[in-house]
């Protein structure tokens, strides 16, 4: 079982006694720092850790290929949520603008009946 099953993190799936391809390479390569603190920290705080351990240039650019990979998860993670949102708001939208035309239906119907009878 290489990936994580569907709904279950790359991090999660090392709870089950598994480790995910990053904290897999991480230990394979003995980086001196955890996959989630590649991910997290500040872009400043991450290029001064690269700098500063004495890291070969194959693993610095595992772990840019990691904090990549990691921030493109967040940020497809929060799109899925921005777009969950934004049907809530349209399905909203789409009752409101029904009830509205209910409203005035049942108001047209009102006033041809009124006119009805101001004619006969």
């Amino acid at each position: 079982r290489g990936k994580p099953q569907k709904g279950e993190s790359e991090s999660s799936s090392s709870y089950n006694g598994r480790l995910s391809r990053n904290e897999r390479l991480v230990m394979d390569m003995k980086i001196p720092m955890t996959v989630r603190e590649i991910i997290e920290i500040p872009i400043e705080e991450f290029s001064d850790l690269l700098t500063s351990k004495d890291i070969t240039e194959e693993e610095i650019n595992i772990c840019k290929d990691i904090r990549r990979r990691g921030k493109n998860k967040i940020a497809a993670q929060n799109c899925r949520q921005r777009k969950i949102q934004q049907m809530h708001v349209l399905e909203e939208d789409l009752s409101m603008a029904r009830s509205k035309k209910e409203n005035i239906l049942s108001e047209r119907v009102k006033l041809l009946q009124r006119r009805q009878e101001l004619v006969s």
